[in-house]
């Protein structure tokens, strides 16, 4: 299984490089790639802090 899984990972870099071949505006590109990194990132964080205040509620604390 763990080769599949980087297979899967050049796959995705391969689409990635193919995408940024096909895209005439790069700027746009980098923009939206950091906006949607950053939205994930504060996804993550917010699901962080919710898991955290549930396990203190429910060990007592």
């Amino acid at each position: 299984m763990n080769t599949l899984k980087g297979f899967g990972a050049c796959v995705v870099l391969a689409a990635i490089a193919y995408a940024v071949t096909l895209v005439t505006n790069t700027d746009q590109l980098m923009l939206g790639a950091t906006a949607v990194i950053v939205l994930l990132s504060l996804i993550g964080y917010a699901a962080s802090v919710r898991r955290k205040r549930r396990d203190y509620r429910v060990a007592g604390d």
